[in-house]
């Protein structure tokens, strides 16, 4: 059986979001034939009318499903207490962070932003980024930004969701290539909603795109993500149908579908 350890799912408290508790996770992982997925707490805004702190909420509820989810917790970047929150992102057991320059409305290289990357790069937190068009100013989000971010903090481990999406696809893979050292890099390509051009015009790539990815940053940077619950389970396995028969080497896609991330997580970890 082929091992599944996805990135980017996120979850909601149940009936805040149709079709995306913890419990509609579990029961779309059973339906793809995936083992463990990285969950992402919803945001600050998103949960205020129900007066829960979205990192806590999260912690909760994957604990009965510890050995099939892990979890990434939130920063309100409106608040003071900015390197609190990371700290307490550790504390809960969480291991990374979801961060979304476009919909949180912030500067990719702003303090805030840095007061962040600071302590997630102390704590050996990862952080998953949303890249391409979100629809906010592009000088805010730009994909190049992320070079910035590699040279300040060497040792912070992130991904690029999406990979920069249709527009930025070469930036995207010219940062990666920029902070790699030998063959290994501290960025990560997410291939997330990439699979389907009528569904997410502006982040598809081909699979000429992601089969020249791989030829050019290598195999090991490269990590598989479902954007549940925007993507359900037929799109879910659609995009797993598209990688399983690319033609590529079945060693290449146990990395990118589930290796990659099992050793990210390891080391976070250790």
């Amino acid at each position: 059986m082929q091992f599944i350890y996805a990135n980017h799912a996120h979850v909601f408290p149940k009936g805040l979001f149709p079709q995306g508790s913890i419990e509609d996770l579990m029961r779309t992982m059973d339906e793809c034939h995936i083992d463990k997925v990285v969950t992402f707490a919803p945001f600050h805004n998103q949960v205020s009318e129900l007066d829960i702190n979205p990192n806590r909420w999260l912690a909760e509820a994957i604990k009965c499903h510890e050995d099939r989810l892990v979890g990434f917790g939130t920063v309100n970047l409106e608040a003071q207490n900015i390197e609190e929150q990371v700290r307490e992102i550790r504390d809960l057991g969480l291991i990374g962070i979801k961060m979304h320059p476009s919909y949180q409305k912030f500067n990719i290289i702003e303090d805030r932003a840095f007061r962040v990357y600071r302590v997630a790069e102390e704590l050996n937190l990862f952080i998953s980024f949303h890249t391409g068009i979100h629809w906010h100013r592009i000088k805010d989000t730009h994909v190049l930004l992320f070079d910035e971010v590699a040279f300040t903090f060497p040792k912070l481990k992130f991904s690029l969701e999406h990979v920069g999406g249709y527009s930025f696809f070469k930036d995207a893979v010219g940062v990666i290539m920029n902070n790699m050292r030998g063959h290994k890099s501290n960025i990560y390509a997410g291939l997330t909603s990439v699979f389907n051009k009528k569904t997410h015009p502006q982040w598809y790539l081909s699979l000429e795109q992601i089969k020249e990815l791989i030829e050019i940053i290598g195999d090991g940077c490269i990590l598989f993500g479902l954007d549940f619950p925007y993507n359900q389970a037929d799109a879910i396995k659609e995009a797993m149908d598209i990688l399983n028969n690319s033609g590529l080497p079945k060693e290449t896609l146990d990395r990118i579908l589930g290796r990659n991330m099992e050793l990210i997580i390891k080391e976070i970890r250790t």
